[in-house]
């Protein structure tokens, strides 16, 4: 009888090992492997859309002009 239940246990682990651990394993490595692609090139992005050697935008102007005039709601 104890042999049927290790028998069991062992089914059983072995199907939770497959079906879960080396799955969960494989999926984390992999999501790894890509932040740290997607690290070893930073602003990709950026530098395709610039010349390194272009002029910056001047920033916006960001000063208020003129007063601030009260909103009424005419009915």
């Amino acid at each position: 009888m104890n042999v049927f239940f290790l028998a069991i246990l062992i089914y059983f682990l072995y199907k939770f090992i497959t079906g879960f651990l080396i799955p969960v394993f494989r999926t984390t490595r992999h999501v790894r492997q890509q932040f740290t692609h997607m690290n070893g090139q930073p602003g990709t992005k950026d530098q395709e859309k610039q010349a390194p050697n272009a002029p910056q935008p001047p920033p916006p102007n960001t000063a208020k002009v003129g007063e601030y005039i009260d909103f009424e709601e005419v009915k």
